[in-house]
């Protein structure tokens, strides 16, 4: 009879570095979720409200509390409607065929210590058109 005398398997210190490595990956995948979460409501919302054919003729009041109302479904928990005006952005196209809805801000949250994680948002869109994928 002929035995293989070596094994296959993986050590404790190998068993140990592979799950602290996880553990890391799993505490910043935990951290950048509700920015990233937030961000789609976000997106979502904007696009509903951008892709109805009569948001075009709408005053930024309007549009402002259509977009308010998505939240409220998306829970997005983010702005009151007073701090909502003054970062919503309502222009109109060139040739004055249309307008376009346009949001910026950063979206900051708690990493470790006072170190914090900034995600940038941007988003234009041109309102009273559907918004395809």
């Amino acid at each position: 009879m002929n035995w293989k005398t070596s094994r296959g398997g993986v050590s404790l210190s190998g068993l140990i570095y592979s799950a602290i490595i996880f553990g890391i990956i799993a505490v910043v995948g935990m951290k950048l979720f509700p920015l990233y979460n937030e961000k789609f409501k976000v997106d979502l919302a904007l696009e509903k409200v951008a892709g109805q054919t009569e948001s075009a003729r709408m005053t930024k009041t309007a549009l402002v509390k259509l977009v308010m109302r998505q939240f409220e479904v998306s829970e997005v928990r983010r702005w009151s409607m007073v701090e909502f005006v003054k970062v919503l952005k309502i222009k109109k196209l060139k040739l004055g065929k249309g307008k376009t809805m346009s949001l910026e801000y950063e979206i900051r949250g708690p990493f470790f210590a006072e170190l914090d994680l900034v995600l940038k948002y941007e988003k234009s869109l041109i309102l009273g058109k559907p918004v395809s994928d």
